[in-house]
């Protein structure tokens, strides 16, 4: 059985708990305001601890107690459990650095899945452990989107036992459906719904997943919808750090979003952003100001890639023109025609998953660069032409 220490004054909520798991864990319950937390830690030795968002620990406010309960169990999965209101005291945990978010009220089952999976996880995971990568938008260039699910399509066929997720913030809605073949039909606003108790097991079931690639989708909106899409910043800011606390990669394709500086001070400082814009003056006048606007809002960190999706070679202005003029400090150059794009979301095959394609292969090398892709092994590559000429002279290699 595993050991639980709940860090609780209630009475209540300690029965609960208790008789919650009485089944898989011993729980050994301490109130820091009179008991010696420490101490009796380190007797009882826990697996995980659960922790009381309403626990009497000084005149300290709801973040600084957990953080503090953090820093003391930094080694151990935290639950915290509090009462369901809105995003706020979820964010508040996941911040403080929480595995997981209980409502005072849920029934004994959850509380035993929810312990039972961070435990026997066997270490305690941080928000910011996965890679998260953002692109913004500079307008309603279709491009913009082909890119996000086109990388992320890429890294996730990549990592086929990790989870990648993309976070499609289109708005009416983005090709993402039509160009995997998938129907969406979990969106963000559900997700917030049941933000208090999502989990990867809950996200994992209710998303659609590409069969190809392994892409998790988590869309805004779908085609049809009007105002059902509508969710509040601070709910979506929260989902997001709950969706990265729970996948290797998030992808967010930012979309109208792109300027809501709650979504773009989200990512660490080193995390990348990417800012798609094509050989249009519109698109190039659009992303130098996106840059201006992320340098500002961030101020010393990450600066932005420049994607330039060359759409008509030869013309101008070409790559090194569109980099000088937006004042990129980093760029990548796609060169694929616009048809190609409008043909893939048609078949239903991103260009991403087409490695033939010169756009896949240059998305690749980028992406490898940016240790987004793992490099080829050089030595194997180098001996497949041999293995295969052997094949057809001898027959007798596997």
């Amino acid at each position: 059985m595993h050991r639980v220490l709940l860090v609780s004054g209630s009475k209540d909520l300690i029965a609960h708990v208790k008789q919650s798991l009485e089944a898989e864990a011993t729980v050994m319950s301490v109130d820091p305001a009179i008991d010696n937390m420490i101490e009796v830690a380190a007797q009882f030795q826990p697996d995980g601890v659960l922790v009381d968002s309403d626990v009497r620990l000084g005149a300290r406010t709801a973040f600084e107690r957990l953080s503090t309960m953090r820093d003391w169990f930094e080694d151990l999965p935290m639950i915290v459990i509090g009462n369901e209101s809105g995003a706020q005291l979820i964010l508040t945990a996941m911040r403080a650095g929480a595995q997981d978010f209980l409502d005072r009220d849920a029934a004994a089952d959850d509380i035993r899945k929810v312990v039972s999976r961070h435990i026997s996880a066997g270490r305690a995971r941080s928000v910011t452990s996965s890679h998260i990568l953002t692109v913004l938008s500079v307008g309603a260039g279709e491009e913009d989107g082909d890119f996000a699910l086109n990388m992320a399509v890429s890294i996730a066929s990549s990592r086929p036992r990790e989870g990648v997720l993309l976070v499609d913030l289109g708005l009416p809605a983005s090709n993402t459906a039509i160009s995997l073949g998938l129907d969406l039909s979990f969106r963000v606003k559900e997700a917030v719904k049941e933000m208090s108790r999502l989990d990867r097991a809950l996200l994992d079931s209710a998303l659609a997943r590409c069969p190809r690639s392994g892409l998790y989708v988590l869309p805004l909106a779908l085609y049809g919808d009007t105002d059902t899409w509508s969710v509040n910043v601070h709910d979506l800011r929260a989902l997001l750090e709950i969706c990265q606390s729970l996948y290797d990669v998030v992808i967010v394709s930012c979309g109208p979003f792109s300027r809501q500086e709650e979504l773009i001070n989200l990512p660490p400082d080193d995390a990348p952003f990417f800012l798609p814009c094509n050989q249009r003056f519109t698109s190039i006048k659009g992303a130098a100001e996106m840059i201006r606007f992320v340098r500002h809002v961030r101020s010393g960190k990450q600066e932005p890639i420049l994607v330039i999706h060359e759409f008509a070679p030869g013309m101008a202005p070409d790559a090194a023109g569109i980099r000088s003029a937006v004042g990129a400090v980093r760029a990548v150059e796609l060169p694929v025609r616009w048809s190609e794009l409008a043909e893939s979301v048609n078949r239903g095959e991103p260009l991403g998953l087409v490695a033939s394609t010169p756009y896949a292969q240059h998305l690749t090398r980028h992406l490898q660069a940016l240790n987004l892709l793992p490099l080829p092994d050089s030595g194997e590559t180098a001996d497949q032409p041999l293995r295969a000429w052997a094949r057809k002279l001898l027959g007798v290699l596997p």
